[in-house]
């Protein structure tokens, strides 16, 4: 009897320390294990892509399932009439390149002949205005000479003329008589035949300086002769049609620096012609640029890696600017959303790793806590009648998935199993 109520008091109190530690174990678990198992589906971005003209569907490059990339080229619109319009534009900048050639040439040319005509321009201006200088002079020594011969020597003329005569016909005299004398003294042999040379050199220089002298005197005595007064009018007259021309040439300068400045005028119109020439190209330019725009327009792009996941329109279908045409969801990342009451939030923190369970298939999935929502969304438990009983509300917490495999498909339906903390997801 006492035997048997030792052993009832020791199961007693094994149960009461058993208690104890299942107690003290499910609350050091509690932070781990959450009361409930919230489920949620798991989700990816989508985007709509639709193209930004207007027209018929030419190809559609891919269908629903089929994985894509950024950039990828997924449909294309009928294009005929854009690749005309870039034809014609990129013809219009071809033409444009051909004027502003020719106007550059243009310009060259005026610009060329403008320099030469300014070096002519001067080089001529200086040589007439010399020519005229000259032809004024040698026709006022024409007309002086003309005058000279009409009017006669003047009377001191004529005595300077006579003076210098009977000079020149002493010198002879004296000249002859050294002569005569030498020649006596070489019959003698007293002079050497060379002093007999340089005297009769002496005379012959003297002789001829006074038959000069002596047809000096007689002109002026006499006056000019009538041929001489001829030939001094027409070198009067040659030296006036002389003049003539050198002011002839003169105003050809003139016409000639007229000409450089209607050049110079052609430099400033070419120029005009050469920006008028670019401004036309930068308008071409820019119609082949908009052209190309256009027709970029009738590709479909990828905007982002993904999964076609629904095809709206088949080749052929006339679509509008704007029309989603193909559902992209996006490969990068793939979430879910878990709702928790608010007695349970406080354990998890932005950052925590957890572990999901793919309810489907059974796999276990590592996620990371990305987002709490800073305010409840809805309540999960209204409140009664009770006294002190109030509404639970939710909270979302977002989690990203790491190294999803292939065969987890967005749509499908997980479960939240336990909080892996905060470095526990590798």
């Amino acid at each position: 009897m006492k035997a048997r109520l030792i052993l009832v008091l020791c199961l007693i109190a094994g149960l009461i320390v058993g208690g104890f530690f299942l107690l003290d174990k499910k609350e050091a678990a509690g932070k781990n294990l959450l009361e409930g198992q919230p489920t949620a589906y798991i989700e990816g971005d989508e985007s709509k892509v639709s193209f930004k003209l207007d027209g018929r569907i030419e190809e559609l490059l891919v269908d629903e399932g089929d994985v894509v990339k950024k950039g990828q080229v997924i449909g294309v619109l009928q294009n005929d009439e854009l690749k005309a319009k870039v034809s014609q534009a990129e013809a219009a900048v071809s033409v444009a390149d051909g004027q502003i050639n020719e106007a550059k040439a243009a310009q060259s040319t005026a610009v060329a002949k403008t320099e030469q005509g300014n070096a002519a321009v001067n080089v001529t201006a200086e040589t007439a205005a010399k020519k005229v200088a000259q032809a004024e002079a040698a026709l006022k020594a024409a007309e002086a000479n003309l005058e000279a011969l009409q009017n006669g020597a003047r009377p001191e003329e004529i005595k300077q003329a006579e003076s210098q005569m009977k000079a020149a016909e002493e010198i002879q005299k004296v000249a002859k008589d050294n002569l005569e004398r030498l020649q006596t003294l070489l019959e003698h042999g007293l002079a050497s035949q060379a002093d007999v040379d340089k005297a009769n050199t002496t005379y012959q220089e003297a002789k001829g300086k006074y038959e000069v002298a002596k047809q000096q005197y007689e002109i002026a005595v006499q006056g000019p002769r009538e041929e001489e007064i001829k030939a001094a009018k027409a070198q009067v007259d040659q030296a006036k049609a002389a003049h003539e021309l050198a002011v002839a040439s003169q105003d050809e300068v003139l016409v000639r620096q007229g000409e450089v400045k209607a050049a110079e005028a052609g430099i400033k119109q070419a120029a005009g012609a050469v920006s008028t020439a670019q401004s036309g190209k930068s308008q071409a330019e820019a119609a082949l640029a908009e052209a190309n725009v256009y027709l970029s327009y009738t590709q479909l792009i990828a905007p982002t890696d993904g999964v076609i996941k629904t095809k709206a329109a088949e080749v052929g279908e006339l679509v509008s600017a704007g029309f989603p045409v193909f559902t992209l969801e996006q490969a990068e990342e793939r979430y879910s959303k878990f709702y928790f009451p608010e007695t349970e939030i406080s354990n998890i923190q932005v950052g925590d790793w957890v572990q999901i369970e793919v309810i489907a298939t059974g796999k276990k999935l590592k996620a990371k806590v990305v987002s709490i929502s800073p305010a409840a969304d809805f309540a999960v438990q209204k409140a009664t009648q009770n006294m002190d009983d109030t509404d639970i509300r939710s909270f979302s917490v977002k989690v990203k998935y790491e190294n999803i495999p292939n065969d987890v498909k967005t749509g499908m339906t997980v479960k939240w199993l336990k909080l892996l903390g905060e470095h526990n997801g590798n």
